[in-house]
């Protein structure tokens, strides 16, 4: 651990203490403090958050979170609390932490996410190549390619590009670096919480676009006072390399799908995000739990699109049966499957899930029919491996052509989501 200066709440409280950097959290020991009555609340209770400030002048590192929660503590000849945070701004400028004691607005966001380098062309290099000879040529002012937004507090986006030449040993050995970055611009100021609403929601257009799942690994705060701080958190440390980007399911230039993105959805707001959760980073595991996952998607899907067609909320059944008749031939996987009674074994299946749980006595469930008993079906779950890929397949596709109005190649999309049937 590095020994450090702690400041709580204020600049008036100074501590001795040590912190820890693990890989997706700051933790943080401090001497001879002891800390509020009201830290000491029972399990089950709300989490109590302090305002803790770290100052490192010997590795030249200061830090700060408004999210730091107790862990523990000890009392003796060593007494100390300790303190853990996932969420914490940091700089390596000492001039700038004391800007950490004031209200920090924020009116600018930049992003470093690997997918963005197989996205579009760095305009910091250009590289030419011929017969004879391959050229780089560093460009020392680029252009940028600005997304005019102006919805939801995003003045506009600008998508920029780094480059780096290092040369060693007299130009004998020479490292060229280049990254792909985007900059948000926001209308109004915002404050340290809120900034990871916005991280999310870019990370999440981005991934919709690629469906890779990879977050941004290095994020920059830009204050209207004009300082630069490192946003640090534990799902920010995690996906700095990309491989190539194998599938693109989505037939539109990748400009024209941000901007597409930022003026359709919210995600910031949970009204709207509930219909953009599989462009998330949930993972449901078991086959049931997909299953319900991406049933409640088509029940929210279907639902809005029936009601504005016949002018009344459908019932589960219905949007059910809409979502299989418009997905026929996939659903059709056998000649002898019975359409009729496969909507009754998935909508009964959904029914026990959600009221009764996944546990299925002797491994069977009722089907049913207006609250009428049909017959027991046996789960065999090679047909629900296939239901639930079926369901994935058709969810992602609603929310690109129905919601996006989006072009797709069907192919690559089953391809990327693994949902072949």
């Amino acid at each position: 651990m590095n020994k450090c200066s702690v400041y709580v709440s204020n600049m008036e409280s100074k501590y001795e203490g040590q912190y820890d950097l693990r890989e997706g959290y700051l933790e943080v020991m401090i001497f001879d403090y002891y800390g509020d009555i009201d830290e000491y609340t029972p399990i089950g209770s709300e989490v109590s958050y302090k305002n803790i400030y770290i100052a490192d002048l010997l590795n030249r590192k200061f830090m700060f979170s408004s999210r730091f929660h107790r862990v523990c503590g000890k009392n003796g000849l060593t007494q100390y609390q300790k303190y853990k945070t996932d969420f914490y701004l940091a700089t390596k400028k000492e001039n700038d932490f004391e800007a950490f004691f004031h209200d920090i607005n924020i009116n600018g966001v930049i992003l470093y996410n690997s997918v963005l380098n197989n996205l579009y062309n760095n305009p910091s290099i250009v590289i030419s190549e011929n017969e004879k000879e391959i050229v780089y040529r560093q460009i020392l002012n680029p252009d940028k390619k600005i997304i005019e937004i102006n919805k939801n507090n995003i003045d506009c986006i600008e998508f920029l590009g780094t480059c780096n030449s290092i040369s060693k040993n007299d130009n004998r050995n020479i490292t060229i670096e280049s990254e792909n970055k985007a900059k948000i611009k926001l209308n109004q100021p915002i404050k340290c919480e809120e900034v990871l609403k916005y991280i999310n929601e870019f990370d999440v257009i981005m991934n919709s676009y690629c469906l890779l799942g990879i977050h941004s690994y290095t994020t920059y705060i830009i204050t209207t006072d004009n300082k630069c701080f490192d946003v640090k958190h534990k799902l920010l440390c995690k996906d700095k390399y990309c491989e190539k980007v194998l599938y693109q399911p989505v037939k539109v230039d990748f400009f024209v799908y941000v901007e597409k993105m930022y003026k359709t959805l919210d995600y910031r707001t949970t009204a709207n995000r509930n219909k953009y959760v599989p462009f998330g980073f949930i993972s449901p595991t078991t086959l049931e739990e997909q299953f319900v996952f991406y049933f409640r998607c088509i029940d929210l899907y279907m639902g809005e699109y029936l009601e504005k067609e016949t002018g009344k909320y459908p019932s589960n059944y219905d949007r059910l049966s809409t979502f299989v008749d418009e997905n026929i031939d996939l659903f059709r996987y056998d000649e002898e499957v019975n359409i009729e009674n496969l909507k009754k074994e998935l909508n009964s299946l959904r029914n026990q899930y959600i009221h009764e749980g996944y546990y299925l006595c002797n491994n069977k469930f009722s089907v049913t029919e207006k609250k009428r008993k049909l017959y027991d079906k046996e789960l065999d779950y090679i047909w629900l491996l296939k239901m639930v890929k079926i369901f994935k397949y058709g969810v992602y596709k609603m929310l690109y052509t129905k919601i996006l109005t989006c072009e797709i190649d069907e192919a690559q999309l089953k391809n990327v989501l693994k949902c072949w049937v």
